[in-house]
């Protein structure tokens, strides 16, 4: 039975590992906009949905470029 504190392994060529690890600037000036839009409360649905996705994703990408600080670390 699978548990929900079991670990995952991902395998990721480290070619595109550099995408990975950062939003694409337009993807950055994005969620920025968002983000100071989101402080004023004038975000759609839809836009906080977007936003929400934007900030796991680059939450993804710091963790990411964590583990390979880590692995790289003597």
């Amino acid at each position: 039975m699978v548990q929900a504190t079991d670990p995952v392994t991902l395998t990721i060529p480290r070619t595109v590992l550099s995408d990975i690890v950062s939003l694409s600037a337009e993807l950055s000036d994005r969620m920025h906009d968002l983000l100071e839009r989101n402080t004023d409360g004038r975000l759609s649905t839809v836009e906080q949905r977007e936003l929400e996705t934007l900030v796991r994703v680059a939450e993804f990408g710091q963790i990411v470029s964590m583990a390979l600080r880590t692995q790289a670390s003597p």
